[in-house]
């Protein structure tokens, strides 16, 4: 009895052998990021009724869209693609600041409550500047995870909302927005009505 060789068999054994030379799956692997030094100046807002810090890292520009007013800004983490969208609105009466107050509410929580793990509603208060406000820090699959907005409830109302300029994955970003969050954490403290 003589043993055919099964070609297509051998074909087979030969092919998966050349192509597994040392074959080593590559570790998870994070870009390195370079922080800069934290440092602050004075936010130029000069013709507006407020003042506050800015990161030395970031650049203020006024917003230029269709719908912009007079002390709409855009504070610009350019080594970060991300963006501080602020707007400024000046109050006439209670029944004004409540409107307002609802509105950033709506905005924060009707198109991410569903989106968002959880939001996290942290009051504002500094009697010493007369000022009062919310944060809100939204976990999850959101597209902004931060807002807020401060008024010193009789003429100034402040708005402030957080986004990454790209589509992100929070968890890769999450060292990024610690970073900056620190950063816009120290803007709410400085921040004044004149």
């Amino acid at each position: 009895m003589t043993l055919k060789p099964n070609i297509p068999i051998i074909l087979i054994i030969l092919i998966l052998a050349a192509g597994c030379n040392d074959f080593t799956p590559k570790p998870k692997a994070y870009p390195r990021i370079l922080y800069p030094e934290r440092a602050y100046e004075p936010a130029p807002t000069d013709d507006c009724p407020f003042t506050f810090d800015i990161p030395t890292y970031s650049k203020l520009t006024p917003y230029t869209g269709l719908d912009g007013k007079p002390c709409w800004y855009n504070l610009n983490y350019g080594n970060f693609d991300a963006t501080l969208h602020l707007s400024y609105v000046p109050i006439d009466g209670q029944r004004d600041l409540d409107s307002l107050a609802e509105d950033a509410y709506r905005i924060v929580f009707k198109p991410h409550l569903q989106r968002a793990e959880e939001i996290i509603q942290r009051e504002i208060s500094d009697t010493t500047k007369h000022l009062k406000g919310m944060i809100y820090d939204l976990e999850g699959k959101t597209a902004t995870p931060f807002n807020f907005y401060l008024t010193d409830g009789k003429q100034h109302f402040f708005r402030g909302s957080f986004y990454f300029n790209s589509k992100t994955v929070r968890d890769s970003v999450l060292p990024i927005y610690n970073f900056i969050n620190e950063d816009i954490i120290h803007t709410l403290e400085s921040f004044e009505f004149r």
